[in-house]
């Protein structure tokens, strides 16, 4: 009988404590995030323009802050898009990072989030106007005037160009206006050029351009999707020397180094996504300075390793 009240009071006693240790660990204080970032983006999370976007933007973020960081992948369909911002639970003082976001049907939703004191910050979503947002990017019209501007600097010649896109993608035409805007008030001559078949189609199409020209032309390639064995066709088949691009894409970087671009007009991703989350540490003048330190910068064979753009042109996690 005392054995069994023996083992009765060990068992009260190990249940009491049992207890006393549940109650001290509930009354522990839980690890507060102060705030998270939520970065959403229409391009794929993994294009290597999103992965130093948000390696930038990592380093921003001062590790003694207790920042959660989130990433979303937008779907294509706008409705879809909506739908799916609309579910993310935010709080007053979180951020939100959207990046390409074109159409006006995700404004209610933005405004929204302003209203309740959420920070949000635009990246290359230029038809989305909010003043209260953040907006940092160029348009495709404004890289395209980037470009112009670019080509005027080293052009000295009266070699007209041809400006090569894609007739049927949004993001080229814009391109080309750009382009347009700059070449048309500095008086240079040029051609464009729609593309709008398949490989041989195209190049057809560009043969029948550069054997029109009075003279060799310098050919400026702003359709992205199919650049790398339009730009291999134009150096080896065609023997043209100058041959340009804007834009942040592996085979653009493959095509300057086997010599088929001569030059591409390169943003500076990483600086993106720092100034990003500097504007929402309220560090908006900050984040200004270093917008405007964003100019594109003309990348040849010989720079593609050099480390002062290295970093950013191949990142490494």
């Amino acid at each position: 009988m005392r054995k069994l009240s023996t083992i009765l009071l060990g068992l009260v006693l190990i249940s009491l404590a049992s207890l006393l240790a549940l109650s001290l660990w509930l009354g522990q204080p839980a690890q507060t995030i102060t705030h998270r970032i939520l970065f959403a983006s229409s391009k794929a999370l993994s294009h290597p323009y999103n992965q130093q976007v948000l390696a930038g933007l990592k380093a921003s973020i001062n590790p003694s802050d207790d920042v959660e960081l989130q990433t979303l992948a937008l779907p294509d369909n706008v409705d879809e898009q909506a739908t799916l911002l609309s579910h993310q639970k935010l709080l007053t003082g979180d951020q939100v990072i959207l990046h390409s976001a074109y159409s006006l049907e995700l404004t209610p939703q933005l405004e929204n989030w302003l209203n309740q004191g959420i920070k949000l910050t635009l990246i290359d979503s230029p038809k989305v106007q909010l003043s209260q947002a953040s907006q940092l990017g160029w348009s495709p019209q404004e890289q395209g005037q980037a470009l112009a501007q670019a080509l005027n600097s080293i052009s000295g010649t009266d070699a007209p160009f041809i400006l090569a896109y894609q007739a049927n993608n949004r993001e080229s035409i814009e391109r080309l206006k750009g382009v347009q805007d700059v070449l048309d008030q500095s008086g240079q001559a040029y051609q464009t050029l729609a593309l709008a078949g398949d490989k041989l189609d195209n190049q057809q199409a560009m043969l029948h351009a550069v054997e029109a020209s009075s003279s060799k032309p310098a050919v400026a390639l702003l359709d992205q999707a199919s650049i790398q064995e339009l730009a291999r066709y134009l150096h080896q088949n065609l023997a043209i020397p100058n041959i340009y691009s804007i834009g942040y894409q592996a085979q653009l970087f493959s095509a300057i180094e086997a010599g088929d671009i001569s030059r591409n007009l390169t943003p500076n991703p990483y600086a993106l996504g720092y100034a990003a989350g500097q504007t929402g540490q309220n560090q908006s003048d900050k984040a200004s300075d270093i917008a405007t330190k964003l100019t594109y910068q003309w990348i040849e064979a010989q720079d593609l390793f050099n480390p002062q753009f290295a970093s950013w042109l191949f990142p490494l996690e």
